[in-house]
């Protein structure tokens, strides 16, 4: 009978779970009117946003050392367009100091020294985070530096004068290149003292740092009393080639000075606005909880990256009167952020969202015209861990869209399909 099939069907999933023991979580036991029943767990959400926020945790490579705590700042408000910077004809260039004519204030861990990647954890390291500074203690003037968290790039600090530093990037991960992108936070600074930062292992020949370009800065009292988010910074801003190399290329210097307008305060520093991974989550999970904007944007899941971070593809358009009617609009593919250092694209990408969701008549005529899919961060990989270029398989994913190799480039190799279907 079907009820003795049924039974005979339990005994035999049952028989598997005691067979596998501990290494299946898929079958539970659940009390249902005096006896156990055994039963299927709920499938994860695979397609959209899950409600537990701690499954959406980046993935970084198991030999990352990762801080705990969230970095988050508020975004600020600029009425005018940013000053650029006037050179004054004053503009240090300075010659680089040996590494052991520093004192040595800070150094990340060796993930930058490993072959190349193997997996990936939540949280990245298991093991206790290591002190990353040096030569400090409680009634020194020495600054303290800090990089790993999400999006950071700093590899090491040295003290080379009462109140300078030189600074050195940490490159792709897996490369020995790419080192442009810098983000990273300073503490224990005194106000009205002017401090100097030179990053000494900058790759490019040319740089916008020649053209008025200013770095970036985020004074966490300044959030806190007067609302000011990111802002730009600096004066003694220099961007030249200096007396060292590195994988056999000539190595560029950028150098500014500051003052810093609170002491013991917590400050950070950005090659550009920084909009990380768990930004675009926010973001995405803001747009899906909206019953007003989910009712166009659908969101899904486009694949896993490498590292096992979600690449998300939003499609977005006006619900039609027939199947007829959908399949007859033109598609436009839009994508961002294949190089994780370029962050100004997923800001272009956020704002065009806003547009396109958006209530007005020409946001909702191209909802009605065109069918949207919109890939808003294709290397979330090399977003987490701080690359200015590449992916964790150690290769600029913007040369690869003919790849074969599905497993080493899952992204460009799943957006290439997307778009031929």
């Amino acid at each position: 009978t079907f009820i003795e099939r049924l039974s005979r069907r339990e005994d035999v999933a049952w028989s598997i779970y005691e067979q596998l023991g501990s290494r299946t979580t898929q079958l539970v036991l659940e009390k249902q009117f005096g006896r156990e029943v055994r039963r299927l767990r709920k499938p994860r959400d695979l397609y959209g946003l899950s409600a537990l926020r701690s499954a959406q945790v980046p993935c970084w490579p198991q030999e990352c050392e990762v801080l705990k705590e969230r970095i988050r700042h508020i975004e600020g408000i600029f009425p005018e367009p940013e000053p650029l910077y006037k050179p004054t004809g004053q503009e240090q260039s300075l010659e680089c100091l040996a590494p052991e004519e520093g004192l040595l204030v800070y150094v990340s861990n060796k993930a930058c020294k490993e072959p190349y990647f193997t997996y990936s954890r939540v949280g990245g390291s298991p093991r206790p985070l290591r002190q990353a500074t040096y030569n400090v203690d409680k009634q020194s003037d020495t600054l303290l530096f800090e990089a790993r968290f999400e999006s950071g790039n700093l590899h090491k600090a040295f003290k080379v004068g009462d109140y300078d530093y030189e600074l050195l990037l940490r490159a792709d991960l897996y490369t020995n290149k790419h080192t442009q992108w810098y983000y990273f936070q300073v503490g224990n600074m005194q106000r009205g003292v002017c401090y100097r930062f030179t990053i000494t292992n900058l790759l490019k020949p040319t740089s916008l740092y020649s053209a008025g370009m200013r770095p970036l800065m985020y004074s966490v009292r300044e959030a806190e009393e007067r609302g000011m988010g990111w802002h730009r910074v600096g004066t003694g801003i220099s961007y030249y080639r200096n007396n060292r190399s590195q994988a056999s290329r000539q190595c560029y210097s950028l150098t500014w000075k500051l003052c810093f307008p609170h002491s013991g305060d917590t400050c950070y520093f950005a090659h550009c606005y920084p909009f990380t991974y768990s930004d675009l989550q926010d973001y995405l999970a803001g747009i899906s909880s909206d019953p007003v904007r989910s009712r166009y944007c659908k969101l899904r899941v486009l694949c896993r990256s490498l590292g096992g971070n979600m690449v998300y593809v939003l499609t977005v358009t006006n619900p039609s009167r027939s199947p007829q009617l959908t399949s007859g609009k033109k598609a436009v593919v839009v994508t961002a952020r294949v190089h994780p250092g370029e962050t100004n694209s997923s800001w272009v990408m956020k704002g065009f969202l806003d547009y396109l969701l958006g209530g007005s008549e020409d946001a909702s005529l191209l909802r009605d015209m065109f069918l949207f899919k919109v890939v808003p961060m294709l290397n979330p990989d090399g977003v987490v861990v701080g690359n200015y270029r590449c992916s964790l398989a150690g290769q600029d994913l913007n040369r690869n869209y003919r790849t074969c190799l599905k497993q080493h480039f899952p992204p460009v190799w799943y957006m290439r399909n997307l778009i031929k279907r």
